[in-house]
């Protein structure tokens, strides 16, 4: 399965990260509504597409790759029809899968079967080659590592994304089963001088070949005072201390708080972008045979 996605990234972006075994088995055990294998019989049962669904409020959102030197073959649309029918099984109303924005292939499958593009997602790096220099504060503001304080990093999270679009508000267990375990992850929590915390972020120091800030967020009161720059700088003294030398996210490209530009700011550039995709779905419009397995 590393093998498809990274390839699959790697010809369609040139993205030099690549996921290793150990990130394939984190992320499958974060799927929760399924996940299947399209096999080609005529080269040994041969994987050549693997595919993800995770339920996000009302919607299933789908992870498929199909390795680049399967395309034609029927492999996409497989995982396609698939998606389609687990979604509806699950009780959810639409499905929200994604291409790289060169997969003009991928694309024009989605939009036949009738999906229509709602947003587009950049993934961005900063390669670090001195060590970064240590974050000054905010006046009135403090940071820790946090992992214990599991409450405390879901409810500043869930609020400093509760206006972001798309948001589905997520239950502290559901939150959990996607996050843990936090002992195992940076975990950070900013703190006003009261002990009110006013920002976290979850950052990871190996993950799709190379650190990965899972998750920033301010809450509303406190934004727009250098907190998110901070956060990020901070995580970029810590990993650099840690052997890490590139450090990556995923973000909102139509982001209305600002982040892609504090993401620049601090020296971090577009190294991929992602185009979602949605479609509401009829239980009626839902056939066809597959071979999966």
């Amino acid at each position: 399965m590393a093998e498809i996605v990274g390839d699959y990234d790697a010809f369609h972006a040139g993205a030099e990260d690549r996921p290793s075994a150990a990130d394939m088995l984190d992320w499958w055990r974060r799927v929760d509504v399924g996940s299947t294998g399209v096999v080609d019989e005529s080269e040994n049962a041969r994987l050549i597409g693997v595919g993800f669904l995770r339920g996000r409020g009302r919607f299933s959102i789908a992870d498929y790759y199909v390795h680049p030197d399967a395309r034609g073959r029927g492999a996409g649309s497989l995982l396609v029809d698939w998606g389609e029918r687990r979604t509806i099984e699950a009780g959810l109303e639409a499905v929200r899968p994604g291409t790289t924005a060169n997969d003009s292939e991928g694309k024009e499958l989605l939009e036949s079967r009738g999906y229509r593009h709602i947003r587009s997602f950049y993934r961005m790096a900063v390669d670090l080659v001195d060590p970064p220099p240590t974050p000054e504060w905010p006046e009135g503001f403090s940071v820790a590592l946090e992992p214990e304080e599991a409450h405390v990093l879901y409810e500043t999270l869930e609020e400093a994304f509760e206006d972001h679009w798309g948001h589905e508000h997520r239950t502290f267990d559901d939150w959990m089963r996607q996050n843990a375990p936090l002992e195992e992850r940076l975990c950070y929590v900013v703190r006003t001088a009261e002990g009110t915390p006013a920002a976290a972020q979850v950052c990871d120091e190996e993950r799709f070949g190379s650190a990965w800030v899972s998750i920033l967020g301010v809450r509303g009161p406190w934004r727009r005072k250098g907190l998110g720059a901070a956060l990020l700088q901070q995580a970029f003294h810590d990993l650099f201390a840690r052997g890490r030398r590139r450090v990556s996210l995923g973000v909102d490209a139509e982001n209305t708080t600002g982040a892609t530009r504090l993401y620049e700011r601090v020296g971090m550039t577009v190294t991929l972008r992602d185009d979602a995709y949605e479609k509401v779905l009829e239980p009626a419009g839902v056939g066809g045979g597959t071979k999966l397995s």
